[in-house]
């Protein structure tokens, strides 16, 4: 009996059960706030940057639409125009580089390189129904400087290989990728190396016109 009832004064029943919340929903609502605060902060500091940006990305989708509309009124389809856009692009930039541009806002490619680059096509007997299918099967043209690689082009198909502009176009119109030749650099070069091994200008001609 003693021992009984001594067990039961010194008894003392444990603490209750304590459940603790989970660690990693607690970090991640703790990071959320954070987050929040700071782009709170930031759009209080730096009000001016964001209206700059939003203008200039308006600025340049009006562009693009611009470009967008150009090109299906020459015969780019639309399903065709956001492909040849991006490869143009590319390939201005990449062009501008070679010409030791820096591509700042005063150099960017817009409509009216688009058109200059057309009317020159033009201008060289290239058929406006013949246009859209061209630049869709060659974006690239699109990106070349008229006066420094695309008239030369012209120049020296004409006076050094003696083909004429109207024939040349038409070549042009079946084969678009001739229009990436350089004139002063792969074409001149290819044009010495077959003649240096014998073969006749008419042998030359014949040759660049069927494999290039």
């Amino acid at each position: 009996m003693f021992g009984r009832a001594t067990f039961q004064r010194s008894f003392t029943p444990p603490p209750p059960f304590v459940v603790f919340k989970n660690n990693n929903a607690f970090n991640r609502k703790q990071m959320m706030r954070t987050k929040t605060k700071t782009i709170i902060i930031e759009s209080r500091i730096r009000p001016g940057r964001q209206v700059e940006q939003r203008k200039f990305r308006m600025e340049r989708e009006k562009e693009s639409i611009g470009i967008y509309e150009y090109l299906e009124t020459i015969g780019v389809a639309k399903s065709a125009a956001l492909r040849v856009m991006s490869q143009a692009t590319m390939q201005f930039e990449a062009e501008r580089a070679k010409m030791g541009m820096t591509l700042d806002g005063s150099v960017k490619f817009d409509e009216n390189e688009v058109r200059k680059v057309v009317e020159f096509l033009q201008s060289r007997d290239i058929r406006e129904q013949q246009l859209g299918g061209l630049i869709t099967n060659f974006p690239s043209v699109l990106a070349y400087d008229v006066e420094t690689r695309l008239e030369p082009l012209f120049v020296y198909v004409e006076k050094e290989l003696g083909i004429t502009g109207t024939d040349f176009a038409k070549e042009v119109q079946r084969r678009p990728s001739l229009l990436g030749l350089r004139a002063d650099e792969n074409l001149a070069k290819m044009v010495g190396y077959l003649e240096s091994t014998g073969s006749t200008r008419e042998e030359v001609v014949e040759y660049l016109m069927k494999t290039l």
